[in-house]
């Protein structure tokens, strides 16, 4: 078996230490916050059932084609 790559063992540690970060860091979102949560959620195009099907399915090659078409605004 090869040895590990010494990036790859970087990385892996980077994210070891951020999952334990992560399980002792404790927040609280102030009042404002929460209630911009609860007016979002209560969008009628966040609730179940909604109409979701006005998303693009187009293809990467479609991507491509549109972003070439695109003129940068000039300065």
């Amino acid at each position: 078996m090869a040895p590990m790559d010494p990036e790859l063992k970087r990385a892996l540690r980077g994210l070891e230490e951020a999952a334990e970060f992560a399980r002792h860091y404790r927040f609280e979102m102030t009042p404002d916050y929460v209630a911009l949560i609860e007016r979002v959620e209560a969008l009628p195009q966040n609730q179940n059932g909604a109409d979701k099907s006005g998303r693009w399915l187009g293809s990467v090659a479609q991507a491509r084609a549109a972003l070439a078409r695109v003129v940068p605004a000039r300065r």
